[in-house]
């Protein structure tokens, strides 16, 4: 992946980009300091647990509360506003880290604010893509951004671990800060240079009625609301997997060091690049949106039960390429859809939806995961977890909805949710009509 790459979609794009990339850097360096400096400080693995589970509830549950603040406003302009608010925040982290003040209260308030921030501010980049890019090119700036992401994903630990080992926790901190300040640097060219038009949005409807109208059109697009419950399936299955029961087996019942779950995450991350990159678009090209997305819930399926089937670590980090490869055959193809297909001034909220219905059930698919491990072992839990995902694939078929969306080509689905689907949209419409 090159410059060159990202400035063929544009150069707004490419600015939209390189704002989320640099972001996600300072994220990464932020989030282990902010482990560092808490775990430093308090002792307590309970303590620590407790600030990722509150801070991880409120980006899921104030999704769709939220969501319609992004389709209010220049969706730039809203995006600036994100970061800087997101800046203010680690400011006054390094501040306190600077003074030497800790308090659990004021940390997990602030962890909170910034993941309703990123609850927002995610669903609302997703919904700008299409807007900065030209018409047909929405798959290809998606599995662009999924290729990026994934190599910051791979690279972001190693350089906050980095900078905390040779430095400390409170200089990381202070970097993260740093290194912020580029993305809104980024998104303001961006809005000066670039401006997209404010988004109609019916601006005298109150919050209650545009959180109700997010709602209310998840529940009428039927292709988006049963991939919502297929998610919702497939998380509550897989992240306990990768979360809870891979470090679980490899730990205690391979009883190996800690360097065979790093090298499984790296399979895992360069499945997500690779596959971003060329596979996944080889594989649409020859089969079709809706066949590419079926085999890869029949390859992830499939290959979680050989992870823990084959019985040799090394075949298993191998098949974890796979299950990356497989994640993005899904991801990018269905994000493409809903990107593509939802009327501008929806884009934010249906995101925002689809997220929070197909996480809602992460937190307890983790919870269970410990007591059925025990209770079955890890090889029968994970062989009924990979059966569960391939059975999606004939689940979707049964879809005439998801069917019919996913034949669409990328030019074809433009525009075809508000037309296929009225109910979810017509009173809105009405309304600024009337307006």
């Amino acid at each position: 992946m090159n410059v060159d790459v990202l400035m063929r979609l544009g150069s707004r794009f490419f600015l939209l980009q390189t704002g989320t990339s640099l972001g996600m850097v300072s994220g990464h360096i932020f989030r282990l300091a902010m482990a560092w400096w808490c775990l430093q400080v308090t002792h307590s693995a309970v303590a620590f647990s407790s600030l990722i589970a509150i801070s991880v509830a409120a980006e899921i549950y104030l999704k769709p509360f939220l969501a319609s603040f992004g389709d209010s406003f220049n969706r730039i302009k809203f995006i600036i506003a994100c970061q800087f608010a997101v800046l203010g925040i680690i400011a006054l982290f390094c501040l306190a880290i600077y003074l030497g003040y800790f308090n659990l209260a004021a940390v997990a308030s602030g962890l909170v604010v910034m993941s309703a921030i990123s609850s927002v501010r995610e669903p609302t980049i997703m919904g700008l893509i299409p807007d900065l890019v030209a018409e047909g090119e929405v798959t290809q700036a998606i599995s662009h951004r999924a290729t990026i992401n994934s190599i910051i994903v791979l690279t972001g630990p190693v350089i906050a671990a980095s900078l905390i080992s040779i430095f400390s926790a409170g200089v990381a901190l202070y970097i993260s800060a740093l290194v912020y300040i580029l993305p809104c640097i980024a998104f303001i060219i961006l809005l000066y240079k670039y401006d997209v038009d404010a988004v109609s949005t019916g601006e005298k409807e109150t919050w209650f009625h545009k959180t109700k109208g997010a709602f209310k059109a998840i529940y009428h697009v039927k292709s988006e609301f049963h991939i919502a419950l297929v998610s919702s399936v497939i998380n509550f299955t897989m992240f306990p997997f990768f979360s809870v029961t891979i470090p679980y087996w490899i730990s205690t019942e391979l009883k190996l060091p800690a360097t065979y779950l790093g090298t499984f995450e790296f399979s895992f991350a360069l499945g997500l690049i690779v596959s971003s990159l060329y596979i996944n678009a080889i594989v649409r090209a020859w089969a079709g949106r809706l066949n590419n997305v079926l085999f890869g819930f029949v390859l992830l399926g499939s290959s979680v039960m050989a992870i823990v089937l084959m019985g040799n670590i090394y075949i298993s980090i191998a098949l974890a390429f796979f299950c990356g490869m497989a994640f993005i055959f899904i991801n990018v193809n269905l994000s493409t859809l809903r990107s593509t297909a939802t009327p501008r001034n929806y884009r934010t909220r249906m995101s925002a939806m689809a997220g929070f219905l197909s996480s809602l059930s992460n937190p307890f698919g983790v919870a269970i995961a410990g007591w059925y491990i025990s209770l079955l072992g890890v090889v029968p839990f994970t062989v009924i977890s990979g059966a569960v995902v391939v059975l999606i694939a004939p689940v979707i078929l049964c879809s005439f909805h998801l069917r019919r969306a996913l034949s669409l080509d990328e030019v074809e689905m433009k525009g075809y949710y508000e037309k296929t689907y009225p109910a979810a949209f017509y009173k809105r419409r009405q309304h600024e009509e009337e307006a």
